[in-house]
């Protein structure tokens, strides 16, 4: 008998019930649910996080002197096979929330690649795939977004195989939806089909 495959879910953005998490909900769990996966959430709006400082305390003991939410994150990245990062796109890059999470790996890559560290050469990186949430209406892409994550999770053990454009989901229409921008669900309006014709990417999350 196998054991189940356990995907992490990381959802970016500062809303709790916005179009990031709704995307998570409706289109990302059930997909992995439905090929047996054993599915963890972790949802950024739940976790305050506070940035790194660069004091390189975690060059020893490859653990950041701060006690909060990352511990928790720690853990299940330690434990999981695959990630499915949900992430808003904010003028090109992640939110200031989500910055700040990937900014914390920094015992990772000590860990890893720092003077400190070693690199397993055995090691197998483990899948991240990140989809990409917006409005639509920038015309200067993702690409910033994709290093970032590529960046912050290959110092972790994994590596980025795919981005998926979700730009437009949720959204009425390509424009910036007139919508409360502190509202939860009942703001977000039904699921349009994705427009992979631009790479135009919004701030809605």
């Amino acid at each position: 008998m196998h054991e189940r495959k356990r995907v992490l879910v990381i959802v970016g953005s500062a809303r709790a019930h916005g179009v990031s998490a709704r995307y998570a909900r409706e289109a990302v769990v059930p997909e992995a649910k439905s090929v047996g996966s054993d599915v963890r959430m972790w949802n950024v709006a739940d976790h305050p996080v506070e940035g790194c400082i660069a004091c390189e305390r975690c060059r020893g003991p490859f653990r950041c002197f701060r006690r909060d939410a990352m511990d928790g994150l720690f853990e299940e990245l330690a434990s999981c096979d695959a990630v499915e990062v949900i992430a808003p796109v904010f003028f090109s890059g992640p939110t200031a929330q989500f910055k700040a999470v990937l900014d914390r790996f920094q015992p990772l890559w000590e860990r890893r690649i720092g003077p400190a560290g070693s690199a397993d050469p055995a090691e197998v990186k483990r899948p991240v795939r990140l989809h990409v949430i917006g409005s639509g209406g920038d015309p200067h892409g993702f690409d910033p977004l994709a290093t970032i994550v590529r960046s912050a999770f290959g110092s972790a053990g994994f590596r980025l195989v795919d981005v998926i454009d979700a730009v437009g989901w949720g959204q009425a229409d390509a424009g910036i939806p007139d919508m409360d921008p502190c509202a939860g669900d009942a703001a977000v309006v039904a699921p349009c089909a994705r427009d992979r014709s631009s790479r135009m990417k919004g701030i809605v999350s």
